[in-house]
């Protein structure tokens, strides 16, 4: 008998509006091998760090529970952690979904993408499925700074979702000191203008809600002092983008 698919979680958001587009569930996996500065759910780290397991059947049961309020341009997201690391559950929500007529967004970093695995990827593009891919940053070697690994897996499942098509949003978080240098924006900038096919971009703004986690769990905040952004500071760096 085949082993039933399941997934380690830590977290259900009934009605998510920061996720993707309309209103959704957004679904927030265990384990994730990038360890970002800013990361805002450090206990989403560990892949071994939950107890509470879902089945991809379940996530359907628990969405239709609510399905009237999501609405016609709301759905699912797959968020974390990293989602892709749980690659069998992610694919069996998204083919469930799909004969549901369910938009499953997967929020994801694209560290598991490599060229070699392209076929694998290339399932998804059967269902009913978006992307939401984080650029930690432009630059390589700011990149591993902030999270550890180099940003080639990101910008290639980018390139390849652009090369193919599909249906797709790209964000980044704008941390002061961190990714707010000019050129970088610029160089940002540059990027996603040689794409046809990204439906949106968001430069999201840093925030301190995540501290209280890392004093619980007893790991050291390396961003300690760093302020949020100002809505003018965003307003300037998105414009330094879009005029690249």
């Amino acid at each position: 008998m085949a082993k039933a698919i399941k997934a380690p979680y830590f977290k259900i958001e009934t009605f998510g509006a920061v996720d993707g587009p309309g209103i959704r569930m957004v679904l927030f996996l265990q384990g994730c091998p990038y360890r970002c500065l800013y990361c805002h759910n450090p206990e989403s780290w560990d892949p071994n760090g939950s107890d509470k397991y879902i089945t991809p059947a379940q996530v359907i049961q628990k969405y239709k529970a609510n399905e009237s309020f999501y609405k016609s341009d709301g759905g699912i997201t797959i968020s974390g952690g990293e989602p892709l690391i749980h690659y069998d559950f992610c694919l069996e929500v998204c083919k469930l979904a799909t004969k549901e007529n369910i938009n499953v967004a997967l929020d994801t970093s694209g560290a598991t993408f490599t060229k070699a695995n392209i076929n694998k990827y290339k399932k998804f593009f059967d269902y009913n499925t978006m992307w939401l891919v984080d650029i930690k940053h432009i630059n390589k070697s700011k990149h591993k700074t902030i999270c550890g690994i180099n940003n080639t897996n990101e910008l290639d499942l980018i390139k390849f979702l652009d090369t193919n098509k599909q249906r797709y949003w790209v964000r980044q978080v704008f941390v002061s000191k961190y990714t707010d240098d000019k050129n970088d924006l610029e160089k940002l900038g540059k990027f996603l203008k040689n794409l046809k096919h990204m439906e949106k971009f968001e430069l999201l703004p840093y925030h301190t809600l995540g501290i209280s986690k890392y004093t619980n769990l007893n790991i050291p905040y390396r961003l300690k002092g760093t302020k949020e952004p100002t809505n003018k500071q965003i307003k300037e760096a998105m414009n330094i983008i879009k005029n690249s």
